[in-house]
């Protein structure tokens, strides 16, 4: 029975001899694999681990790059860069998840804050890679902080580049401001390379030209202990500044349109028709760049975004408003057009006129008796309008109205343009499911109805009427492109009626454009005032607002070089309260450009109210 047991145990472990071999066998094999692995470490993958080892000792650290400036057409800078002291995080290198509380004690600000942005990045970023917390520190929170930084070595203090934006919150809807980028500009090639807590284009300027002003990131590296202390900076790369940008406007002449415009809710836009140069573009109310550059709180930026004023809306390319008696314009050019209307054929005003059951009433009672077309439009006459209107239908006005390019972008280098809307029968049954009525056509035709447009398409069309036709494009960049003027497609001669019309709209004593005449710059334009149903600030639930007041007009009158376009938010009669403020734009305009401008003798022509406008 033991000798059966003995065979059975030889035969499962084999005999002493074998069992040595395949131990001999095993060590072979293992000193193998340790061989191999040593040769992968040491040689295959040498360079990775030295990498990986001198990471260990030296610390770098991404510097964000430095944004270019932005200055006028005469070189004054608007916009340039300035210090701030800002406090990063590692995750990786934090060890006590309490360290961000005893920061944020140290920066006497709620914990919450901190964890917002922490929350915000941290989920994309990698572990290693720094994220900003907090920008804009104090001289006394950098103090705090840094005494605690030895218990905190996750936690770091760097200086930033920060935008100085102009005081007073000058062209601020034009300018745009910067913030930090979001995971979803991650997503974006543009900004992958960037670190984070480089400051990126929001709006305006700054985001039109992000790409442009953005400058490269530097990186700083230094030599540290085990600890994570510094000790001592080794060689740096510094980051690279941003290409400047010369803008198009003019520092004086937007100082003026904003000062003139107040704390009214509107947009001035002055521009050159020769070439589209924007020479002013304000929107009042504006908001303050340096503020909404920073981090703000969320109940604040709700504020400002269902604030009743909307001051995050640039007016001047955002804002759509019905045109008024501006458009007449447009419906005397149609009129010309289509041979329905003859400059000097007499027409009776009575102050009513009739479309069915609908009795429309001129805005001068007892209407303006007998006159043509120059009166008409010097006056602001709405019976001939509405008249003409009617003769032509909205399909008419329509084609003459796309000519001069509303209701199409202008195509201005700013971001979020609006288009305003130019109504036709095909549009209405389009849109709004239903056919036009006759009675729809008279409002039409003096810039009411569905009709809107923005102050930035009424200013290039008034350039194509200064221009005899030919358009340009608005744009903000000097330099961006050569003059290029597109033709409407309309005869010049009458561009001339319209225009000699256009100047006693402004010359003529009894003008609605009146207070806008300068006796030493020949100013031509035309006032509106467009009746709104809208629920804008103070306005709101009123059931009839005040007007939108308007005044668009070139100068001087025979070698234009400048066009104004004037909107205030439920100002009343444009040529009294849009007017002066125009009147001040071109004013400026003159005082800037005198030595270069024909006299006023020369491009004031005589009055035409005393000959066939009667």
């Amino acid at each position: 029975m033991a000798l059966d047991s003995r065979s059975l145990k030889r035969s499962l472990l084999g005999t002493p001899r074998a069992r040595f071999r395949g131990l001999i066998l095993l060590f072979w094999a293992g000193l193998s694999v340790v061989v191999i692995r040593l040769y992968v470490v040491e040689v295959i993958k040498h360079k990775h681990y030295l990498a990986l080892a001198q990471e260990n000792i030296v610390k770098s650290t991404p510097i964000p790059p430095l944004r270019g400036e932005i200055t006028d057409r005469n070189g004054v800078v608007l916009v340039h860069n300035g210090p701030e002291f800002a406090l990063f995080e590692i995750p990786g290198e934090v060890r006590n998840p309490q360290e961000i509380r005893w920061v944020a004690t140290d920066l006497g600000i709620p914990v919450s804050h901190l964890l917002r942005s922490t929350r915000s990045l941290g989920f994309v970023l990698p572990s290693h890679v720094p994220i900003p917390l907090v920008a804009g520190l104090s001289m006394a929170q950098v103090g705090r902080v840094n005494m605690d930084l030895y218990r905190l070595p996750g936690f770091f203090i760097q200086i930033m580049p920060k935008r100085i934006y102009p005081d007073n919150n000058l062209a601020a809807h034009l300018l745009g401001y910067v913030g930090s980028f979001t995971p979803g500009d991650l997503k974006r090639s543009l900004y992958r390379h960037l670190p984070p807590g480089t400051g990126v284009g929001k709006s305006g300027i700054e985001k039109e030209y992000d790409g442009w002003l953005q400058g490269t990131p530097g990186l700083r590296r230094q030599l540290v202990n085990s600890h994570g202390s510094m000790i001592k900076s080794l060689r740096e790369k510094p980051p690279g500044e941003g290409r400047s940008l010369r803008l198009t406007i003019d520092v004086r002449l937007q100082s003026v349109a904003e000062r003139m415009l107040g704390d009214r809710r509107g947009a001035v836009v002055a521009l050159d028709p020769r070439n589209g140069e924007v020479l002013a573009m304000a929107s009042h109310p504006a908001y303050s760049p340096g503020e909404l550059s920073q981090a703000m709180s969320t109940l604040r930026w709700s504020a400002l975004v269902h604030a009743q004023d909307h001051p995050l809306t640039n007016r001047a390319t955002q804002g759509l408003y019905p045109p008024g008696s501006v458009f007449k314009i447009v419906t005397t050019m149609s009129g010309l057009q289509e041979d329905k209307l003859d400059p000097d054929k007499t027409f009776h005003c009575g102050g009513t006129f009739r479309v069915g059951s609908v009795i429309f009433h001129d805005w001068k009672k007892g209407g303006h008796g007998t006159l043509r077309l120059h009166r008409a439009i010097e006056q602001s006459c709405d019976i001939f309008f509405y008249t003409l209107g009617m003769k032509l239908g909205p399909d008419a006005i329509a084609r003459v109205a796309r000519d001069f390019g509303l209701g199409q972008k202008t195509g201005i280098d700013l971001p979020a343009e609006l288009s305003g809307v130019v109504p036709d029968r095909a549009w209405k049954k389009k849109y709004l499911h239903a056919p036009w009525y006759p009675g729809e056509t008279p409002p039409m035709a003096i810039g009411q109805g569905y009709l809107t447009v923005t102050p930035l398409e009424m200013a290039r069309l008034m350039g194509a009427i200064a221009m005899n036709g030919q358009i340009s494009s608005p744009h903000l960049r000097l330099g961006k492109q050569k003059t290029s003027l597109s033709w409407v497609g309309l005869p010049v001669k009458d561009f001339a009626i319209v225009k000699a019309d256009l100047r006693d709209v402004v010359a003529a004593p009894h003008g609605t454009g009146h207070p806008v005449n300068l006796p030493f710059f020949a100013i031509a334009g035309k006032t509106g005032t467009a009746q709104v149903v809208s629920n804008r600030g103070p306005n709101k639930d009123k059931k009839r607002p005040r007007a939108d007041s308007w005044f668009v007009g070139f100068g001087p009158f025979d070698s234009p070089r400048i066009v104004v376009a004037v909107l205030i938010e439920n100002g009343g009669d444009g040529g009294d309260v849009a007017g002066p403020v125009a009147r001040e734009v071109f004013r400026m305009y003159y005082v800037i450009h005198s030595a270069e401008l024909p006299s006023p003798a020369a491009s004031s022509p005589p009055l035409l109210s005393g000959g066939r406008a009667l």
